[in-house]
């Protein structure tokens, strides 16, 4: 054999090893490919289901088909009492700021207050008080859950007031319940009937719109937390009407400030926190499909952050 033949044997088998090597490289990059693709579908469909329960378990649902999710619609004016002026200055700045960032309307600095922030180390007590000069605190209300509010053992307590206003800004009868004999003896606006079916099936007539909200913090209660988790904690129960009988799945949130030990507390509002927010001011609140909309919302805002 010549040293030309030598040579072209060689290069044949070198070109054969390069193409088998490829194929194999290309068939393995391939799997690996679809692997990782089938990986992150199923992420992405976890991170789905848990978006979806953080959402529906954390918000109250309507008490009725033709009724909204509660939010604010007029300006929100907190006043915090209870703490020194420092210490009152940064819970409102920052609750002004988580206002602001979940879109939620935020008054001026002269505004009537409607967000209470009271913190006391005798809750029961200041309440049963502020009840016997403001008979009408708790909406007319003086059953159950009044008692189940005032009793509570929870660190925090709130206590949620809210009118049903149709889209002229006028009050309805048509959705009574315990929250509307107030809104009738405001004279904010004139009271009106509607019939129970003008709802339609897509879009509903009237809505919840929170105009107070008490937060009570019991100091004895709250133990070794920071005023920016506290202030985190009171602006996500403030701005939204949380149910509280529920568990928000095993996701990250402020609200499990005072399940977890000290070392697994939340530091601040986190990223499900802030888009649960941003989700419920930013999607109709006519729409019968508003917490469908929520979720998919949420998941938008929560996604990006998860992959990184």
């Amino acid at each position: 054999m010549d040293i030309r033949s030598s040579v072209t044997n060689h290069s044949f088998w070198i070109c054969a090893a390069v193409a088998v090597l490829t194929s194999l490289a290309n068939s393995i990059s391939a799997d690996s490919l679809d692997s990782i693709t089938v990986e992150a579908q199923r992420n992405r469909d976890k991170l789905e289901r848990e978006v979806n329960k953080f959402v529906s378990s954390t918000i109250v649902p309507p008490d009725h088909y033709d009724q909204s999710l509660w939010r604010w619609k007029d300006n929100v004016c907190p006043l915090v009492a209870g703490l020194n002026t420092q210490q009152g200055e940064f819970v409102l700045a920052r609750l002004s700021e988580i206002a602001k960032t979940a879109g939620a309307p935020l008054g001026s600095e002269t505004c009537k207050p409607n967000l209470y922030v009271i913190v006391t180390p005798d809750p029961e007590l200041l309440l049963k008080q502020w009840w016997r000069r403001e008979v009408d605190l708790f909406d007319g209300e003086a059953g159950p859950t009044v008692k189940r509010f005032l009793e509570t053992p929870r660190p925090i307590r709130v206590w949620y007031s809210a009118s049903t206003v149709g889209a002229d800004g006028q009050f309805f009868v048509g959705l009574l319940d315990a929250t509307s004999n107030r809104a009738k003896s405001s004279g904010r606006a004139p009271w009106v009937r509607i019939p129970p079916d003008a709802a339609t099936r897509l879009k509903l007539t009237a809505t919840r719109n929170i105009f107070s909200v008490i937060v009570v913090v019991d100091s004895t209660k709250i133990g070794k937390i920071n005023f920016g988790q506290l202030t985190d904690y009171i602006g996500l129960v403030g701005l939204a009407q949380i149910n509280f009988e529920k568990q928000p799945g095993d996701v990250p949130t402020i609200l499990r400030l005072f399940e977890s030990s000290a070392e697994s507390r939340p530091p601040e509002m986190t990223v499900w926190d802030r888009a649960l927010l941003h989700a419920l001011y930013s999607t109709s609140q006519t729409s019968v499909m508003q917490i469908s909309q929520m979720q998919t919302a949420a998941l938008k805002d929560i996604a990006p952050k998860s992959e990184n």
